[in-house]
């Protein structure tokens, strides 16, 4: 069963844990990830276009995903960057019948045009989100001020007190949506493509494209380096297999794969790893893409885990752990 406790039982077992966990899949198995996409390219500008187009996409089954990617990545040429560029905005015919569960090819060229503009105006969109991460701390300090409260923060009881950057993404696709034709976006499609990270969604896909940009370990591509973007600022991208192993592992109580679920595990990682609390997202998040973790739990699948001896919902108990 899912833990109802208020965390983890053994915070330094778990660590232990997860740092085997970590070791374990290090560099291991990119066929079976979006990230996939963008390493295939060499140039910093194709890498960071492809990248936020994978991610964007990553929903659903994962040879869906590729086979989609791929589609788009077709339509835009070996250059993606320089195709943008160079890019007239006339509906792409490659497209025509493209359609992604509820993404349509006009979708995916609206969202493409978008990031055209970006970054043409702000020359990456590293640039647009920085200015919105910016933004964001400028409107917070106001508040601040004129409030005298402390700034939001991340982690809450269960962890360091640490500004997550919900806020600047939430500005970073506000700022692109404001790039469509009409200043808005209404497709269904669409506002998926580019939600609303504030209304308290966890937005894994998004979170999950600043992992890759911002952290530089194993696969992760660390284009947006410097001090601006640290990665301790990182929430854990949570989807539905995260989030039910974050259960197992008492990393959250929440019954929904949400920004409060999201928040709540990452303090918990936090205290494990404060520099960089999502280091462990790449081995947790194989355990449910690559079927290592299921619903319908193994002897087989439990004892060969790593997390066996924390995990709540293993069949095969550590000594001194009880069994769910």
């Amino acid at each position: 069963m899912a833990n109802r406790s208020p965390g983890p039982r053994d915070l330094s077992l778990l660590g232990e844990r997860l740092e085997a966990l970590r070791r374990g899949w290090s560099e291991r198995r990119l066929d079976s990830d979006p990230l996939a996409f963008p390493h295939r390219f060499a140039d910093p500008d194709d890498r960071e276009v492809v990248a936020f187009l994978s991610a964007s996409l990553a929903f659903g089954r994962v040879a869906s995903i590729q086979a989609s990617v791929a589609r788009v990545l077709e339509a835009m040429g070996p250059r993606p960057s320089e195709f943008l560029e160079g890019w007239d905005e006339r509906p792409l015919g490659a497209l025509r019948t493209f359609r992604h569960r509820w993404v349509s090819g006009k979708d995916v060229e609206d969202f493409l045009r978008m990031v055209k503009r970006a970054r043409r105006a702000h020359g990456s969109l590293g640039a647009l989100f920085a200015a919105g991460d910016q933004e964001s701390d400028e409107k917070e300090e106001e508040e601040i001020f004129l409030e005298g409260r402390e700034g939001r923060l991340a982690g809450g009881a269960n962890g360091a007190a640490q500004a997550d950057y919900v806020s600047a993404l939430s500005t970073f696709l506000r700022n692109l949506r404001a790039l469509s034709r009409r200043g808005s976006v209404s497709s269904r499609g669409l506002r998926f493509l580019l939600p609303f990270p504030a209304a308290g969604s966890a937005c894994k896909r998004h979170h999950l494209f600043l992992r890759w940009m911002i952290r530089d370990e194993g696969f992760d591509l660390g284009l947006w380096t410097g001090g601006r973007f640290p990665p301790a600022r990182l929430l854990l991208p949570m989807d539905t297999h995260v989030h039910r192993i974050a259960r197992y592992l008492g990393l959250t109580r929440r019954g929904a794969a949400d920004l409060a679920a999201a928040r709540e595990a990452t303090g918990w990682l936090r205290r494990l790893n404060p520099e960089d609390p999502v280091a462990y997202d790449w081995a947790l998040s194989r355990l449910g893409i690559l079927a290592e973790c299921v619903t319908e739990r193994t002897r087989r699948h439990c004892e060969r885990c790593a997390i066996r001896p924390v995990c709540r919902a293993s069949l095969v108990p550590a000594r001194g752990v009880a069994a769910a």
